[in-house]
């Protein structure tokens, strides 16, 4: 049982595509898109998306297999890693919900660990909330398990298990998306929207330099605490 991390860089449609999960162990992926995307939920329409607008902003459209919201992916401008747990790993949650919150709690304690944790920050536990277009945008609502800053969100997480294990991606933004997001929606939104919470500038260099190698400490130290 052992716990490594890696940094990758491709389109983001590789970097959303299926890969073993290695049952035994757990693998910390830092995933750097090639350039801006959109990503839509699993079940979302492409519709929602105006593909000739997006086109012209050179931001390239996909889908995840996980559920939620769309996301703008950003080599710049928001840290994304995914985490993947095998389900003989005795950090693997058989109830995706548990899987969500210890995640989040493990995210909690690596930006804890490099003081880089913003004032009021707390971890959602409870019902999936869209009262705000969460179901259209992922970060506008808020699910179990992830990190919010008074009522915003902080890390926006999303599961996909297999047979194998389970991958949970993870991240945050540096620069609110909301805007772009909503430049390239066919009809406009109606009604509340609500827009992430954003680091601090000042910790972002340390973030890029130094998360995923906190995160994988946090990670690695779950093991020995069980």
């Amino acid at each position: 049982m052992n716990t490594e991390s890696l940094s990758r860089t491709a389109t983001a449609k590789d970097l959303h595509a299926v890969t073993p999960i290695r049952r035994d162990g757990v693998r910390l992926v830092r995933c750097i898109p090639e350039s801006m995307a959109l990503v839509l939920g699993s079940r979302q329409s492409e519709h929602l998306i105006d593909r000739k607008r997006a086109a012209q902003r050179n931001i390239e459209v996909i889908r995840r297999r996980s559920g939620g919201g769309i996301v703008l992916v950003d080599p710049h401008r928001s840290l994304w890693i995914d985490i993947e747990i095998g389900a003989d790993d005795p950090r693997y949650v058989a109830e995706p919900l548990g899987m969500m919150e210890q995640v989040g709690r493990w995210w909690l304690a690596a930006l804890t660990s490099l003081d880089c944790v913003p004032p009021d920050i707390w971890q959602f536990v409870g019902q999936t909330g869209n009262d705000s277009n969460g179901e259209l945008v992922c970060f506008a609502g808020r699910s179990h398990g992830e990190l919010m800053v008074e009522q915003s969100k902080l890390v926006g997480l999303s599961q996909r298990r297999t047979r194998d294990g389970a991958r949970v991606q993870g991240q945050l933004h540096f620069v609110d998306p909301t805007d772009e997001i909503l430049a390239l929606l066919v009809e406009e939104v109606t009604g509340a929207l609500r827009r992430p919470a954003i680091v601090d500038e000042q910790v972002q260099d340390v973030l890029n330099g130094r998360f995923l190698d906190a995160l994988t400490s946090v990670v690695s130290a779950s093991l020995s605490s069980r």
